[in-house]
């Protein structure tokens, strides 16, 4: 039996989490798995929780915490401290969702052989103005050059990956569902009294609120009949709430999300927006449907994965507000029989496409298939 250790930092929690408990429940007889899990500040996972949540699925998990973030000097010593550790245990696949940027595998070579790892890139191609976008690209171009097993969440990053990174052994999974509890409010229905659309997560460039409010700025010449909720952490939110011509039309929650916020903004929605001009995998899109919540949603290749135009929510052509304005009108005018349609078209999706058994299956065959010897 192989040691397989799962390395999964705070903000990549929600993605590993089902994935560890699915494979280490399966009876699989091919891994003796260790989580080794790096607690980094953020808030959304307590110390407490996850060991609670390791006993009661009897997971062997080992909880590390990290002082500093990023370009702070002190991550070097956690750093240090923290390939140490993986090397006193003798793992025969490291599979590293933590990635330990700006510095872990610059130092690794001091502690670990590389062909323990099997390396999981979401980004493959940076956001657009994303924050300490230059430090990323040349830490995951020097990820994607030096290493050889890789995971990739999307089937437009694993063609960009193989385009760029020839030779590389390598597997596409999705992203499994995000469940953050279950939907304790009722959910709305659709009524000609309001159509509630809901922006969540961080607020960033790429991700184009400042579309979502020209449009909605657009709407409320004609329409009072909407209302558009916001939540999320903003760094320079007056940039954008000094184009609202239309406050009463919406709810801002600007600041921290906590987890058990999260099912009641769901069940008080009808359609999530994602108005993104880049994206390569979307945890807020796989939020939305845990809770059978459609999306209305920019045409870039991840959202077509996962949005069947007028099937299951809406696509529009991105960046580009007149048709944004167009399917969000369309969700407005909605009756309550359209719109129990799409829903059942979601939850119909959902069940053939994101699958945990057929997800986890998926990462042990190629677990399998890892050649560690140099």
């Amino acid at each position: 039996m192989k040691k397989l250790i799962f390395l999964t930092g705070e903000d990549m929690l929600d993605v590993d989490l089902p994935i560890v408990k699915e494979i280490n429940s399966s009876n699989n007889k091919d891994f003796h798995i260790i989580w080794v899990v790096v607690l980094r500040g953020y808030g959304w996972f307590k110390r407490d929780e996850m060991i609670g949540f390791c006993q009661q699925n009897q997971i062997e998990c080992i909880i590390l915490e990290q002082i500093g973030k990023l370009k702070n000097p002190l991550t070097i010593l956690f750093t240090f401290k923290l390939l140490k550790f993986l090397k006193s245990l003798k793992a025969d696949i490291i599979y590293d969702s933590y990635l330990g940027v700006p510095y872990m595998h610059f130092l690794r070579p001091l502690y670990l052989k590389k062909n323990l790892f099997v390396i999981a890139i979401h980004d493959v191609v940076q956001h657009y103005k994303m924050k300490d976008k230059m430090i990323r690209t040349f830490y995951y171009t020097f990820l994607m050059k030096t290493y050889f097993n890789f995971h990739i969440f999307s089937e437009n990053q694993l063609r960009i990956f193989k385009e760029k990174f020839k030779g590389k052994n390598s597997f596409y999974t999705p992203l499994y569902l995000k469940n953050f509890g279950n939907n304790a409010a009722k959910k709305l229905t659709i009524n000609k009294d309001i159509t509630y659309f809901l922006f969540f997560g961080i607020i960033r460039p790429n991700k184009g609120l400042d579309l979502l409010i020209e449009a909605a700025n657009i709407l409320g010449k004609k329409y009072k009949n909407f209302h558009i909720i916001i939540a999320g952490k903003c760094d320079d939110w007056e940039s954008y709430s000094s184009t609202i011509k239309y406050p009463d039309q919406f709810t801002l929650n600007i600041g921290n999300i906590e987890k058990q916020e999260v099912p009641a903004l769901f069940a008080n929605t009808h359609f999530l927006m994602l108005p993104y001009r880049d994206v390569t995998q979307s945890g807020v899109l796989l939020t939305a449907y845990n809770y059978n919540v459609p999306v209305i949603a920019s045409k870039l290749e991840w959202f077509e994965e996962y949005v069947d135009d007028n099937v299951n929510g809406y696509l529009f052509e991105n960046e580009h507000i007149d048709t944004l304005v167009k399917k969000m009108e369309m969700a407005i005018n909605l009756d309550q029989s359209a719109y129990d349609k799409l829903v059942s078209n979601l939850k119909t999706f959902i069940a053939q496409r994101i699958n945990i058994k057929e997800i986890a299956r998926e990462y042990v065959k190629f677990f399998k298939s890892v050649n560690n010897n140099e």
